[in-house]
């Protein structure tokens, strides 16, 4: 009798739609990666897909290149969004010259508090 497999290793396959010029690189990109089956090549590129998704925690903020927030248990969200709200306005608005001065603020706080991984 053959195992039971977990619920995170059982393979569903999904249907969405693909524009036929897209078909023909999928089919030239399979040949030149030596994969043998298209749904090879679909499913590696699903996965990695996906795994950036959550990084980026929805849709938008893939779309825009950022990612989620991470939230430290040592101090509420709350304050936490108020310092990303607070760097991502230094970021986009203040002059060259404060964005580098608050880079290396950050740099050598990082450096005395941060520990390698």
């Amino acid at each position: 009798m053959p195992k039971a497999r977990a619920s995170r290793e059982l393979n569903v396959p999904l249907s969405f739609r693909v524009p036929l010029q897209q078909i023909e690189e999928i089919e030239d990109s399979v040949r030149r990666e030596a994969r043998r089956h298209r749904t090879d090549l679909v499913e590696f590129i699903w996965g990695w897909a996906w795994e950036q998704y959550k990084k980026a925690g929805s849709l938008q903020s893939l779309l825009a290149g950022m990612r989620a927030r991470r939230y430290s248990r040592r101090v509420s969200e709350e304050l936490q969004d108020q310092l990303y709200t607070a760097l991502e306005t230094i970021i986009e608005r203040a002059p060259s010259t404060v964005i580098e001065d608050v880079a290396g603020i950050l740099t050598q706080r990082a450096g005395k508090y941060g520990t390698p991984k």
